[in-house]
């Protein structure tokens, strides 16, 4: 079988794992990877988790404008965090924050206005908010948007990419 045609059966048996009751939250960062995965990992097809970091730039573009995420810092001390969501010229979210990760799951705190927390989850390529948000959240947007299932892409790895991103009220997002 050449290469790609054992990437595909790689990706294709993905669904035929054997599935737990434990959920995402409860899975250690440190939890011993299944050969599946570390076959997909050792193929180059998905990052390995336990060795990338949050701190870069993140973005994702559409017809409403380009959304940005960016972290300074490290796992081990925390990072400093900035985001803004682009729903057209005028309406919009942004805020600063902090963030702290264990495995795929990354705990945010804006605390720019009013206290906003949540958890996202982090590949190692893509940071996904959840769907839904505490109301607090909506204290960062202006009316008709929301955080709540924005989506960003690593474009840019470390602390001087992100010090580089930029908002529309806030200058930098992540000067840190």
């Amino acid at each position: 079988m050449k290469k790609p045609a054992l990437m595909l059966l790689a990706l294709c048996l993905t669904g035929c794992e054997e599935k737990t009751d434990v959920p995402a939250a409860e899975v250690a960062s440190d939890a011993p990877l299944s050969s599946l995965e570390q076959a997909a990992i050792d193929a180059g097809v998905i990052p390995d988790i336990r060795n990338v970091t949050l701190s870069g730039a993140f973005e994702r573009q559409s017809e409403l404008g380009i959304d940005r995420f960016c972290a300074v810092g490290n796992d081990e001390r925390g990072y400093q965090v900035g985001m803004l969501a682009v729903f057209g010229p005028e309406s919009k979210c942004e805020g600063l924050g902090e963030a702290t990760r264990a495995g795929e799951q990354v705990n945010i705190r804006l605390d720019s206005k009013e206290a906003c927390s949540f958890v996202a989850s982090f590949d190692g390529v893509e940071l996904q908010i959840p769907g839904s948000l505490p109301e607090s959240c909506a204290s960062y947007c202006t009316p008709r948007a929301t955080f709540s299932g924005v989506s960003f892409y690593l474009v840019g790895e470390g602390d001087a990419v992100a010090r580089s991103t930029r908002g529309r009220e806030i200058d930098s997002l992540c000067p840190g």
